[in-house]
């Protein structure tokens, strides 16, 4: 990360274990870890590196191959050990919010829900089943308490690898039986005939998502949104040059003409350069001229087609923009013999507002898609006054090898290279680039911010942005200030880079905005009033512990077992040697080495008392013969421990020639690497000077259940 490596925000994280959602609130587990409600911890040192097991075990690849999927599911933060030596395994990007409290389950809310939010729902659960049964987590989705919702958003607790191999007809089972019952009108119909086909022999599991998506895009259409856009570019305290650009820029807002005027509010670029001498900025600035070009195009044909266009042909439209786009930049580079880090390139992320018409039982009416492309480290975010979510994933070295299987976040990040980008537009030929494109629907108002890392490098957009949204939202401040007000604050809190903002602010007539369900949990049965952000550290509750709580309502609450399972098997557990976490604390280390030493004292003192016997008998008058003295046996165990078992070899991508902006070390000037990805980089953990004896980890076999 480029700049100071802070933690501005609580890192709420996930326990499974043993027992880990009896441990009463407000307890400090390993010295580090305060439990905040059940299985909900907060971690005191999030600026330290937490123990990770070493090397990846088995049972972590689903979490790792999960990475890019960070906007639903969650990761591996770490391992800690209980007062007993137990081992817990703790989850990051978890559906927990500010003040702590874990969000609501979907059976939950699901009948206050929207027609919209139901479908809205539906179509990313059954997206989410194919890369999941690749990497044979499809079973996470079975289990309703474990799936969680942020109002549009559906997010997973855990992973859970059982059936290693669940059917749809497995999932039809479950949406008939828990969502079926009380899905409003228009979805009931939708659910009878989805199910019926995941019942099917072999299911057109894209048909499928198709006949969703189209109930979805009938349910949003006809909702009045109104769009503007705003956007600045800067190069910051520290730079001489500035190799961002955006669109729209103020320059191209003064001088926008009449052909400009449809693709103004629906379309915002940044792009962050790269390369050697002038070569970023040019790339920058010709990516953000293609881009525009070639999408108000786009935007033309949506406008007159009389039907809406599938997603899919959407994206791959968009893709092959940037696959012009990269050939371009490519191909100047190759005419003007750059090489290695003098290639110039760019990273882009870039937000399209495409209007579908849809037949409606009311007539014709349209519906707005957000389309949102990214390649690099820039970031897009959408924000509400309850919330900020990060929509994108940087593409960087850290996260390459934790997608590929082969390291923990904690790990990768103490690379130097952790955060150099892994890809970028024009540094290489199209068929090596991996464009990301998501499509996105509106259902309140909020803001929709692009951003480069000279804003969002050391959190500040996580750490910043209720001060900021509400004046947007209510529009007391116009949303070009507000372009500058971020501005102002990169440069201030950060300083080492060039920095670009566009904003786009999303006004849903309150009329036709669905109505929003809370992400606070119930005041009903079992309810455990939870403390405000500022008191959490001291909360301790004495009426109600979890443990007085009947096991349904625990379920129902923290996604628990009625059964109090364990999500830890033996098998797993024994992939782990608590000896080879990284991270482990010194004074475990020490209490080790300290029993060790004492146990070959005793040994050594026992040898010794034994000679001295012997020595004593032989000096006697009558001493026996040799056959009469029985030798000593050795009564050390010389049989080497075996090794925990080995993961499966995984495939990683392939490493690029050299990682784009890594700063080599004999070059004192090279700029410092890019933003990194919203998971901490920490350094060792510190735990008890006198620790329990630890036993091994090893994830769930499933998250919390039905």
């Amino acid at each position: 990360m480029n700049g100071e490596d802070k933690y501005p925000f609580r890192q709420y994280v996930w326990a499974l274990g043993h027992g880990t959602n009896k441990i009463p609130v407000g307890d400090l587990v390993d010295d580090r870890y305060q439990v905040i409600a059940p299985s909900i911890w907060l971690d005191q040192q999030p600026e330290q590196m937490p123990k990770v097991p070493s090397p990846v075990p088995q049972f972590a690849l689903p979490y790792l191959k999960a990475y890019p999927y960070q906007l639903n599911l969650p990761g591996v933060y770490g391992i800690c050990h209980q007062s007993s030596g137990e081992a817990v395994l703790l989850l990051s990007n978890v559906p927990v919010n500010r003040q702590g409290q874990l969000m609501s389950a979907i059976a939950q809310v699901w009948s206050e829900a929207s027609a919209f939010r139901q479908a809205y729902w539906l179509w990313q659960m059954i997206s989410l089943w194919e890369p999941m049964q690749e990497f044979g987590a499809a079973a996470s989705l079975l289990k309703n308490s474990n799936i969680r919702v942020e109002a549009w958003r559906v997010r997973l607790i855990g992973l859970s690898t059982t059936p290693s191999k669940p059917s749809l007809a497995d999932l039809s089972k479950v949406w008939e039986s828990t969502y079926l019952p009380s899905a409003r009108p228009a979805i009931v119909g939708l659910l009878n005939s989805v199910c019926l086909k995941l019942r099917a022999e072999a299911p057109d599991l894209q048909a499928i998502i198709e006949q969703i998506n189209a109930q979805l895009l009938r349910e949003a259409a006809g909702t009045p949104i109104d769009f503007q856009v705003a956007g600045a570019t800067d190069a910051g305290p520290q730079k001489s040059r500035n190799e961002d650009a955006c669109y729209p820029s103020k320059a191209e807002l003064k001088r926008t003409g009449t052909a400009d005027l449809p693709l103004l509010p629906r379309l915002s670029i940044v792009c962050d350069g790269v390369g050697g001498h002038e070569g970023g900025e040019v790339a920058s600035q010709s990516v953000v001229r293609f881009l525009q070009l070639q999408l108000r195009g786009l935007l033309a044909e949506a406008m007159e087609q009389p039907q809406a266009i599938p997603p899919r042909v959407v994206i791959d439209q968009i893709e092959a923009a940037v696959r012009v786009a990269n050939n371009l930049i490519a191909d100047q580079n190759d005419q003007q013999g750059r090489a290695a880090r003098q290639r110039m390139g760019t990273t882009l992320v870039m937000a399209l507002v495409l209007p579908q018409k849809i037949d409606t039982a009311e007539g014709p009416a349209e519906v707005n898609e957000l389309y949102l492309t990214h390649v690099g480290d820039s970031r897009a975010y959408w924000m509400t006054s309850d919330y900020c979510q990060q929509l994108t994933v940087d593409d960087d070295i850290a996260g390459r090898e934790v997608s590929a299987g082969t390291s923990f976040y904690a790990t990768a990040m103490q690379n130097p290279n952790a955060t150099a980008l892994s890809q970028a537009v024009g540094l290489r030929s199209y068929d090596q680039l991996r464009p990301h494109t998501q499509r996105f629907l509106f259902d309140t108002s909020g803001v929709l911010m692009l951003c480069s890392d000279g804003l969002s490098d050391n959190y500040q957009v996580e750490a910043s942005w209720a001060n900021y949204v509400g004046i947007i939202v209510k529009k007391i401040v116009p949303l070009d200030a507000a372009v500058d007000s971020w501005i102002e604050l990169a440069n201030q809190r950060n300083g080492h880079d060039n920095v670009t903002v566009t904003l786009m602010s999303v006004d849903m007539a309150e009329d036709g905005a669905i109505p929003e369900e809370t992400d606070q949990p119930s005041r009903g049965l079992g309810a455990i009033p939870l403390p405000p952000s500022s008191s959490v550290g001291q909360f301790r509750p004495d009426n109600i512990q979890p443990e007085q709580m009947t096991a349904a309502s625990r379920a129902l609450l923290y996604g628990e077992a009625e059964e109090d399972e364990t999500p830890l098997t033996p098998e797993e557990m024994a992939e782990v040697d608590p000896g080879d976490s990284e991270g482990r604390s010194g004074g475990q280390k020490l209490v080790t080495i300290l029993l060790g030493l004492l146990a070959l004292g005793i040994i050594g003192v026992g040898g010794w008392l034994l000679w001295r016997a012997l020595e004593a008998r032989r000096s006697e008058p009558l001493l026996p013969t040799p056959e009469q003295v029985e030798t000593p046996t050795d009564g050390v165990d010389n049989t080497a421990d075996e090794s925990p078992a080995e993961a499966e070899p995984v495939e990683t991508a392939p490493e690029p020639e050299t990682p784009v902006n890594a700063a080599p070390a004999d070059d004192p000037t090279a700029a410092p690497a890019n933003s990194p990805t919203a998971e901490p980089t920490e350094a060792p953990a510190s735990t008890p000077a006198e620790p329990p004896a630890e036993t091994p980890i090893a994830p769930p076999a499933s998250p919390p259940g039905n």
